[in-house]
């Protein structure tokens, strides 16, 4: 539990832990995004940076080509696994009540949740139509790129990052890219991480690998093209947490359709 005034007795307080508790102001080119440094309290981001779940992270099996570890909601959320702050932290992020305050950002883009219900993924009913996951996520020390440029699950309502590097890290890279595309993306390498590199355009803003640095960009078309840039001297993980929503398969969300390529 997060000591003192950021226990969730009430509502109050449980606004202390969101990411969103600045409201930023919501930019539309080239696709809809913010940014918000000193997203958390100082004090509750120390407390997740001291609690940070290395051991259970390290423990888990890696994903893209072995490069990535992530503790998602369904593992965060069970009793014990976690601290208490980091499940609180990850209970709040995939609530109703965190969406509610996403789409007073994103307004008209997002879904009204009046016609909509939602569940962290892994503990839903099987009928909700929103699936929502906070991630712990580490990257293995690697000096080249995490990910190019790509586009996300089609799938996806919106997609949060908030950076946590370590504090003694060195390393430069691992900011995070927005790229300039001027039409819809038809056609991606889906066993490549929806790669599109060929087709992307130039990069036209990137928000720093910094501490407590968080970038949100509302995933509404075949446009919202973005990567990590390459990491230099690295010693240490690149740390960060994931925060989404995404339709699940029973919603049949159809907004756009895109040839996957499984070459």
């Amino acid at each position: 539990q997060f000591q003192n005034k950021h226990s969730r007795n009430n509502g109050a307080s449980r606004m202390t832990i969101s990411v969103l508790q600045k409201k930023p102001k919501l930019i539309l080119e080239p696709y809809p995004h913010f940014v918000i440094e000193d997203a958390l309290p100082q004090d509750v981001y120390e407390q997740l940076e001291q609690e940070w779940p290395k051991e259970q992270l390290l423990s888990t099996e890696p994903f893209d080509q072995g490069i990535c570890y992530r503790l998602k909601a369904d593992e965060m959320l069970k009793p014990g696994k976690v601290s208490n702050a980091w499940k609180e932290f990850t209970e709040y992020h995939t609530s109703m009540e965190f969406y509610k305050e996403m789409m007073e950002i994103l307004g008209e883009l997002v879904p009204h949740v009046e016609d909509l219900t939602l569940s962290p993924r892994g503990w839903d009913n099987g009928n909700d139509m929103i699936g929502t996951d906070c991630q712990t996520v580490m990257h293995k020390p690697i000096d080249f790129s995490s990910r190019t440029a790509h586009i996300d699950n089609p799938r996806e309502i919106y997609a949060a990052l908030l950076y946590m590097p370590y504090m003694d890290d060195k390393s430069t890279g691992g900011e995070f890219q927005i790229h300039e595309t001027h039409h819809n993306i038809l056609e991606v390498n889906k066993n490549g991480g929806r790669a599109v590199n060929e087709k992307a355009g130039k990069v036209v803003k990137t928000v720093p690998y910094k501490p407590n640095t968080l970038v949100v960009f509302c995933n509404n078309s075949t446009r919202c093209v973005h990567s990590v840039s390459s990491r230099k001297d690295v010693v240490l993980h690149r740390r960060s947490v994931n925060i989404i929503a995404e339709f699940n398969r029973v919603a049949k969300r159809k907004m756009f359709e895109v040839k996957e390529n499984r070459r």
